[in-house]
C-alpha cells in the first residue's frame, strides 16, 4: 500500500503470479456476500470512515485483540502471539494434511515450483475442487464442534 495525500492506495503485486483468481469455498463466499451486503464500500473491510485500514491499525485494533484476548473486556486469547500472516502457513499446513498436491498448493499462495515440477505440472478443475471442498469441510466440522451460545 501507498499513501498520497492522506490516502491509502492499493499498490501493484509484487509479482505476475500475485494476478491470480483464488476458489473460495461456499461458506466463505456466503459470509463474505453477506458482509458485502451490509455496506457500500468497494473493499471488503474497511475503518468507520470507509476507508483502508493501516497495518498497525488493523494490528492493534482488531489483530491482537482477536488472538491474544483482551483481559479488560474478558475476552479469551485465542491463539497469542499470531501473526496475520500466519495465516497463510496455516493454509498451507491444511492443503498438506488435506493431501492436496504440491502443484496446487504453490498455485494457491502464488508460487511456481522449480524446474521440470514446474514445467509438466498442472493443476485441474478436479484437484481445485478437491481443495474447495477439504476447506468446506475444515468448516463445517468446526461449525459442529463449537460449543452452544
Amino acid at each position: 500500500m501507498h499513501e498520497i495525500a492522506g490516502t491509502l492506495t492499493l499498490g501493484p503485486p509484487k509479482t505476475p503470479a500475485a494476478v491470480r483468481t483464488i476458489l473460495l469455498p461456499p461458506f466463505l463466499v456466503a459470509r463474505l456476500r453477506e458482509h458485502l451486503a451490509n455496506h457500500d464500500h468497494s473493499h471488503v473491510f474497511v475503518g468507520a470512515d470507509g476507508g483502508l485500514w493501516r497495518r498497525s491499525n488493523f494490528s492493534r485494533r482488531h489483530w491482537r485483540p482477536a488472538t491474544d484476548g483482551d483481559p479488560r473486556k474478558v475476552i479469551a486469547s485465542v491463539i497469542p502471539g499470531m501473526h496475520f500472516h500466519d495465516l497463510r502457513h496455516t493454509h498451507k499446513t491444511w492443503m498438506i494434511e488435506d493431501g492436496v498436491p504440491e502443484v496446487a498448493q504453490a498455485k494457491r499462495l502464488g508460487h511456481r515450483l522449480p524446474g521440470v515440477r514446474g514445467i509438466y505440472s498442472h493443476v485441474s478443475a478436479v484437484v481445485e475442487q478437491r481443495l474447495i471442498d477439504g476447506l468446506q469441510e475444515r468448516w463445517e466440522n468446526t461449525a459442529r464442534s463449537a460449543p452452544e451460545r
